[in-house]
């Protein structure tokens, strides 16, 4: 059996409502979850989550992704290496 490492580099275009990315949902967002202190850690959140797969009409954290005016999409992505381990 062969095992493999492999590195990806995706690029996903992310929408979001700033608005909604008050500092009361800052808080609230970080007392509950992950120590998001601004709107560019949640894009990049929102980003991996995308390329991940794991982005639903209802995402914990977001709840209703279009109530917080959030829109995600792959763009695309390449194999950047392979190894062998």
């Amino acid at each position: 059996m062969a095992k493999f490492k492999t590195t990806l580099t995706f690029e996903v275009e992310v929408e979001i409502d700033e608005a909604k990315f008050d500092e009361a949902f800052l808080l609230e967002f970080r007392d509950s979850f992950y120590p998001f202190f601004d709107v560019n850690d949640h894009v990049e959140h929102i980003a991996q989550l995308e390329a991940r797969g794991l982005l639903d009409d209802f995402t914990e954290g977001y709840g209703p992704i279009k109530d917080m005016g959030i829109k995600a999409r792959t763009v695309d992505w390449t194999v950047d290496e392979v190894e062998r381990v």
